[in-house]
């Protein structure tokens, strides 16, 4: 579920703002500048400031809600089993998304000018222009971030780690996490290294898939 809705929304973050950057043109390096600040800030301190955003006592989002008259009393995200995985997701799609927006961004400036004034005298919407010209020539870069932001998120272990420690009552035990318990805090290395060896398999299906099925060269050269 992590590692599914995480590079899910990166991707639709990145694609959503890369195509806002390409069609504005004032503004567009502070833009640049904004999606790959929270790329260069080392995890830990994007852990400590959306724990700080998110504290019950002190957090901002807390004290806007409670002013905006949401909840009626300050809610602790971590700590909460509904609201922890989708804390978790919120500030790794914040740090992770500039990934899926550079990659973007650069095959979306690669789409010569042309093809879309022809679709314009031609009469087509913004719609059919998307669909027709800039998401095929996307199509290879989007199964590239789904496969190695994929495979990232799948083996992630340090923003679950430092925010819940895989709880609260396990609600984000990820599977590194687990082999961590196992191996480290259990001391059964037997069943942590197993299960790690079937992380290592369900991931060398997916690659076999990508490069077989998929055809990832064939999308970039098309």
């Amino acid at each position: 579920m992590f590692a599914i809705s995480t590079t899910l929304l990166c991707l639709l973050v990145g694609l959503f703002f890369a195509l806002v950057v390409n069609r504005v043109i004032a503004g567009g390096g502070v833009l640049r500048t904004l999606m790959v600040f929270p790329y260069l800030l080392p995890t830990v301190v994007v852990v400590f400031l959306w724990q700080f955003l998110l504290d019950q006592n002190l957090g901002l989002v807390n004290r806007v809600l409670l002013d905006l008259g949401l909840i009626s009393a300050p809610i602790a995200f971590f700590g909460n089993v509904s609201l922890a995985m989708p804390s978790i997701v919120t500030a790794s799609v914040w740090k992770w998304g500039s990934f899926a927006f550079f990659i973007i961004l650069a095959n979306l400036q690669a789409i010569p000018d042309e093809y879309f004034e022809r679709a314009k005298v031609q009469g087509a919407s913004q719609w059919q222009q998307f669909r027709d010209i800039t998401f095929p020539h996307l199509r290879g870069a989007i199964l590239l971030i789904l496969l190695v932001r994929g495979i990232w998120m799948f083996n992630k272990f340090d923003v679950i780690w430092l925010t819940t420690r895989g709880g609260p009552a396990g609600v984000t035990t990820t599977l590194p996490i687990r082999v961590y318990d196992l191996s480290i805090r259990l001391g059964q290395f037997g069943q942590g290294t197993a299960l790690a060896v079937i992380m290592f398999l369900l991931l060398s299906v997916v690659g076999v898939v990508y490069f077989t099925v998929l055809n990832p060269e064939e999308e970039v050269t098309s």
